[in-house]
């Protein structure tokens, strides 16, 4: 078999080349060797380095990577702010006590025993409850006292918070108070009748769609800005819908009142206050 030329010609240069061929094909295989062996290296290391972390990861995960006592603590409730303590001369060495409290919360409902400290002395622990972002007025009658400026603060114990997230959920209760009147004491309240004593006469309707067993109305007497009287009246069985008028006396001496206010108040929290709908 005869070789051309072309074959002839790469053959001789094959033959004048073959030693530089083979140390070419020799470097490149050491060179493919330490990349190799360099990508090892670099896995076997990656690998050590990773089992730490996936231990550390596995380790976590038996920890509490939330911090739950700042988190409840950032949470939770504000504490309800009494915005009014003062006493109020009634009558002869008695005095009657008004405190007013604001629940800042938008979305918890407080239940609380409150108590009026008179001088040292200790009024009737109470129970009440407070709506979010709720105002509400707190009284207590007949203190005792030979000081002309009694001391008088509010305690508040034993806060039950209970957490609503929806407020639709809560009754809307709904009272309309109109045609507030206050007669003093001597003042013509019909052609043929005086007052003799102070009195406050109201409208109450009761605009909710429930019916309760016990209201109660808190009446306000302010002279200005100044608390001058306080009362309260109970409604026993107001019905949906309806309408009653109501009063509210003082027989003592009272100074020139300029304002009154009526607060509504029923006990929502206890089932037992809904009277059944026939």
């Amino acid at each position: 078999m005869s070789l051309s030329e072309k074959q002839f010609k790469f053959a001789y240069w094959f033959l004048n080349h073959k030693k530089k061929i083979r140390s070419s094909i020799i470097i490149g295989l050491i060179i493919l060797n330490i990349i190799l062996i360099s990508f090892l290296i670099f896995k076997t290391v990656f690998y050590f380095k990773d089992q730490k972390n996936y231990q550390i990861m596995i380790n976590s995960l038996s920890k509490d990577l939330i911090d739950y006592n700042s988190f409840k603590e950032k949470n939770k409730p504000k504490d309800l702010e009494v915005l009014l303590t003062k006493s109020i001369f009634s009558e002869s060495q008695k005095y009657d006590t008004i405190s007013q409290i604001e629940n800042v919360n938008s979305q918890w409902v407080a239940q609380y025993d409150y108590q009026f400290i008179f001088n040292g002395q200790e009024g009737k622990i109470k129970t009440n409850f407070i709506l979010p972002n709720e105002k509400k007025f707190l009284l207590d009658f007949n203190f005792e006292s030979l000081a002309k400026n009694p001391f008088v603060e509010l305690k508040i114990k034993n806060v039950q918070w209970k957490r609503t997230r929806y407020l639709s959920k809560i009754p809307q209760i709904q009272f309309e108070i109109k045609n507030i009147k206050y007669y003093p004491i001597g003042i013509q309240i019909t052609s043929d009748k005086k007052s003799n004593i102070n009195q406050v006469n109201f409208e109450a309707i009761n605009n909710s769609s429930y019916g309760f067993w016990e209201t109660f109305f808190k009446v306000i007497l302010y002279q200005d800005k100044n608390v001058v009287g306080v009362n309260i009246i109970s409604a026993k069985q107001f019905l949906s819908k309806e309408k009653r008028n109501l009063s509210a006396s003082w027989v003592n001496f009272l100074p020139n009142v300029t304002e009154v206010f009526v607060e509504s108040e029923t006990n929502i929290l206890n089932s037992k206050n809904f009277m059944s709908v026939r």
